[in-house]
């Protein structure tokens, strides 16, 4: 790894950014990385139509309906010369991916803001991975694939799959220069380890995923090699005014609530999950059995932006939330589901019932914001779903129900920390 902090050398490619914002990514005194997080639609995006939704820094983080709808993006720079890309962060998946060049099968339409398709012909530090290689070689374990290699030219081949599988994305295994920062403050990552997919089906129009799943080829570990601390948080704004953020490495210990974080989850060994206990509607205990909470574990993922709960949790849950919605007057529409109509023509925000998820020694109070989501005007739906619509037998706690909250996965404690109203 290489810090530039001066006017050593300036990149290449798309790095070069415009915006008017003077928030930047940066390494402070201790090791760790800070990435900041916008919205679009906050003021310091840069409305230049070479990047819509880019801000000072490759290292910026961002929210772009217009890309992928209940995603949070990273910019990233790829390559001699760089090629500027945005990706989503997954905290469910461990490698990283951009679409490539000589798109071989398919590829998804990228948006414009997402960047240059990478084309690693054009790029002087690109290589690819032998079939021999370690990284490969675990790869294909942790993906369920007994070989993939081109042997002609001894080159890694990848798969990587999504959610219920319907979206995947395969190519080739390679490694390149990964820079981090803007023009003068940036830091590079010599030899990152990636995918260059030459086949992808995905449903949004982001340049590719970066993993943040406990892998030693990740995103996370192999920029977390760079700190004096195993550790990432996040906190992605609801807001569109608010700033968030990412830190890889040393974190400040502000936190409100702890609970335990276990590695894996059945064969998905690179999840972080966390044990659910109880569930409250407006403080009153969900009508299940206590027994249903304990049989699963909650996987906490960035990449999922509703919340998926047992189905026996998830109905009663929503009997539980007509129940309260009703006495605050709203009616229920049967026929879209657990969403709910304002009998007075507008949502009161401020008088939804409130939701508490239990878990080992932390207690979750979320606002309406990260409960609701509000299809149009006068009518709100739970962002929430039972497990039987995602992942079988998969609790997943999504991005949406953690907006605001600063997440703290911390790998040396194995700890998951909370801080509500932190961004």
């Amino acid at each position: 790894m290489r810090r530039v902090t001066n006017n050593e050398g300036r990149l290449g490619g798309d790095l070069v950014l415009h915006a008017s914002t003077t928030t930047h990514f940066g390494q402070s005194r201790d090791g760790a990385f800070h990435f900041p997080v916008f919205h679009t639609k906050h003021p310091c995006i840069d409305s230049s139509p070479i990047h819509t939704a880019s801000v000072s820094d490759a290292g910026a983080v961002i929210e772009n309906y217009k890309i992928h709808e209940g995603k949070y993006f990273m910019g990233i720079s790829l390559g001699t010369p760089a090629t500027f890309n945005l990706v989503t962060i997954d905290t469910g998946s461990t490698l990283s991916w951009v679409q490539c060049q000589r798109c071989q099968i398919f590829c998804h339409r990228q948006a414009d803001e997402a960047g240059r398709i990478f084309d690693p012909q054009n790029s002087t530090t690109y290589r690819h991975i032998g079939c021999s290689n370690e990284d490969c070689i675990d790869l294909h374990q942790d993906n369920g694939v007994p070989y993939g290699c081109i042997e002609e030219t001894d080159t890694c081949l990848y798969i990587a799959r999504y959610g219920s599988s319907s979206q995947y994305s395969a190519g080739r295994l390679g490694e390149d220069r990964l820079v981090l920062g803007g023009d003068n403050n940036y830091t590079i990552v010599d030899d990152f380890i990636f995918g260059c997919s030459e086949d992808t089906i995905f449903k949004g129009y982001e340049a590719g995923v970066i993993g943040f799943g406990n892998k030693s080829y990740s995103y996370f570990n192999q920029v977390s090699r760079q700190t004096s601390y195993k550790a990432f948080a996040y906190c992605f704004p609801i807001d569109h005014q608010a700033e968030g953020f990412v830190i890889i490495g040393p974190y400040p210990r502000r936190l409100e609530v702890v609970t335990p974080l276990i590695l894996g989850y059945g064969q998905r060994s690179h999840v972080y999950s966390i044990q659910q206990l109880d569930m409250m509607v407006d403080g009153k205990r969900l009508e299940v059995d206590p027994s249903v909470y304990t049989r699963r574990m909650m996987v906490v993922d960035t990449g999922t932006d509703e919340t998926f709960i047992s189905s026996p949790i998830f109905y009663a849950f929503g009997d539980a939330m007509t129940t309260a919605m009703q006495d605050k007057g709203y009616a229920r529409e049967y026929d879209k589901g657990f969403c709910f109509t304002s009998t007075g023509g507008q949502v009161n925000w401020r008088g939804l019932p409130t939701v508490e998820m239990r878990f080992i020694r932390a207690i979750l109070m979320l606002p309406p914001e990260n409960v609701f989501h509000q299809p149009s005007a006068g009518q709100i739906c739970l962002a929430f779903q039972p497990d039987t619509s995602g992942v079988r037998d998969v609790q997943i706690l999504g991005s949406k129900a953690l907006r605001s909250f600063r997440v703290v996965h911390d790998l040396q404690k194995m700890t998951l920390g909370f801080q509500a109203r932190a961004c």
